[in-house]
């Protein structure tokens, strides 16, 4: 079963294009999936400070978010508030965790909209925990697994309680200029919930959902999916033609299964039928999302492990770790195998990288 509700992956081969008739929709997927991406920055984190200095800590550093914000309330005894970002080409990526044992509410005024203003809408996706935003007077409530649209450059006003569960969110924001709806359509959209039933929106969720924020930031060669992604949502959620494109979805599922396939690497059985159950789909259906992609689920497996492998190889915190070791906590139980792998995919040997000098 897909994420959207499908037996199989939506797959739609023999439609015509302007290349001519019965072409593939599907296109390549990105060759960026065989880079690995940037780690995701730190942008605060309270628990590196005092936890008496913590809550000015906090209302210094929700300062400097992408889109700035004020905190309101009493300090609260105990408050994690931490926050990754990434950039992904002009789109941004924030992964924020927060707890506290006193309301706060945090405030995007009009004053910090002039004084920094993206002009953006945000994509929230809720993973854990609850929270309220507040945009043109519409209270929205969000729980685990809802998603909201909101206009960063509009006041906003976002409540978070004292709930026992962290609050664990995920958020992307998109220029307003790339996505082709006039601004006062989009404006009804803005602090409601995005139907769970909106073709396409369960995707994006698994992918972000998927998302970790100590492990490599999505591939740059995503800008454009999830670009088409966001905007794809907005056009159907208004009833326009054009939303995700058949090439749009492999793409993300595909980018969704490498984010599971992180998490195992250190599993030297990882196998489709793992990756299967991981992903709620049958192993049938793992193989059709790969097809005319230039990959195969296995290949995507040995890229990533061998990314990993090379990262790890130039860290100057696993420089004392013998080779060895480092490629069997990566899933490698063969150094003769991972040797000829790393040097077809790299043209070096892995000694040779770590012997490269670290800037």
């Amino acid at each position: 079963m897909s994420a959207d509700g499908r037996s199989e992956p939506l797959l739609v081969r023999s439609q015509s294009s302007r290349d001519g008739p019965n072409r593939s929709t599907i296109g390549r997927v990105p060759s960026g999936f065989e880079v690995s991406g940037a780690t995701m920055q730190m942008l605060y984190d309270t628990r590196t400070v005092h936890p008496l200095d913590r809550y000015d800590y906090y209302q210094a550093a929700s300062g400097t978010e992408p889109a700035p914000v004020a905190v309101d309330g009493r300090a609260p005894g105990r408050l994690l508030a931490v926050m990754s970002t990434a950039r992904i080409g002009d789109l941004e990526l924030e992964h924020v965790t927060w707890s506290a044992d006193a309301q706060l509410v945090t405030r995007r005024t009009q004053r910090f909209i002039q004084a920094r203003d993206p002009e953006c809408y945000r994509v929230f996706l809720s993973a854990d925990g609850v929270m309220i935003g507040e945009q043109e007077g519409r209270p929205v409530p969000l729980r685990a697994g809802d998603m909201a649209l909101f206009d960063l450059s509009s006041p906003c006003d976002c409540t978070h309680g004292t709930e026992p569960t962290r609050m664990r969110a995920v958020m992307l924001s998109i220029p307003r200029s790339q996505v082709p709806v006039p601004r006062a359509a989009v404006r009804p959209l803005t602090s409601t919930h995005v139907p769970r039933a909106l073709p396409g929106r369960s995707l994006l969720a698994q992918f972000l959902l998927g998302l970790d924020p100590t492990l490599p930031a999505p591939d740059p060669a995503l800008e454009d999916v999830l670009r088409e992604s966001v905007t794809g949502l907005i056009r159907v959620w208004l009833g326009l033609p054009s939303g995700i494109s058949p090439r749009t979805r492999q793409t993300l599922w595909i980018a969704h299964l490498g984010n599971l396939i992180r998490r195992r690497l250190g599993d030297p059985g990882l196998d489709v039928e793992q990756l299967a159950r991981a992903a709620n789909l049958s192993p049938r259906s793992v193989h059709l999302l790969f097809r005319g992609s230039g990959l195969t689920p296995m290949r995507l497996v040995k890229q990533l492990r061998l990314n990993e492998c090379h990262r790890s190889l130039l860290d100057p915190a696993t420089a004392g770790t013998p080779i060895k070791d480092l490629i069997a906590a990566h899933g490698y139980l063969r150094p003769d195998q991972f040797a000829r792998d790393f040097r077809q995919q790299f043209g070096v040997s892995a000694s040779q990288v770590r012997a490269r000098p670290t800037r």
